[in-house]
C-alpha cells in the first residue's frame, strides 16, 4: 500500500479515536470499526488485483516484445512492446506505488514507469531488465517512456 493510504487510515483511525473518547458513544464503533478495516482492505486488494494483471501482460506481451538498446528507440516505435535492460540511476513516486524507473544502458537513458509496485524490490544502482510499450510522455510529448508491465532485478 502506499504512504498515502496509511496517511488516511493513521488520520481517520485517530479521528474515530477522537470521537470515541469525547462521546462514548460506543454504537458509532458499530460503524468506524469496519470502515477502517475496509480502508486497509480495498488498496490491498486492488493492489493485489493490479500486480496479478500485470503479471498476465507479462506473460502475454513478455515472449512478443523485441529487444532493444534505449537508444535506438525513437518515434516510430510509440505502441511497440521492448525490452529493455540497464542500471537504475533514480526511482521516482515510490511511495505513491507508482515508481518511475531512470533506466541507463550504454546508449542513452528512458524513464520507465509502472502503475504498481514490481514483484522484487528495485534499488539505484541494480541492473534490471523491463518490458513495456513505447509511448510519448504525457507532459513533453516529444519526449518517450516505457510503460512496463514488468521490472525485474537482473541477477549476477
Amino acid at each position: 500500500m502506499s504512504v498515502l493510504t496509511w496517511v488516511a487510515f493513521i488520520i481517520c483511525a485517530a479521528a474515530v479515536v477522537l470521537h470515541y473518547t469525547s462521546t462514548g458513544d460506543s454504537r458509532f464503533l458499530l460503524y468506524a470499526i469496519p470502515g477502517l478495516i475496509m480502508l486497509l482492505i480495498i488498496p490491498m486488494t486492488l493492489a493485489w488485483m493490479s500486480r496479478r494483471s500485470f503479471v498476465q501482460a507479462n506473460e502475454q506481451f513478455g515472449s512478443k516484445a523485441r529487444a532493444c538498446k534505449i537508444g535506438k528507440i525513437d518515434q516510430r516505435m510509440i505502441g511497440d512492446v521492448v525490452r529493455i535492460s540497464g542500471e537504475v540511476q533514480k526511482i521516482s513516486f515510490r511511495w505513491l506505488n507508482r515508481p518511475h524507473f531512470h533506466i541507463k544502458d550504454e546508449t542513452a537513458g528512458i524513464r520507465v514507469i509502472m502503475f504498481t509496485a514490481p514483484s522484487n524490490k528495485i534499488f539505484v544502482g541494480d541492473v534490471v531488465e523491463a518490458v513495456g510499450i513505447v509511448m510519448k510522455h504525457l507532459l513533453t510529448r516529444n519526449r518517450l517512456i516505457i510503460s512496463a508491465v514488468s521490472v525485474k532485478r537482473i541477477e549476477d
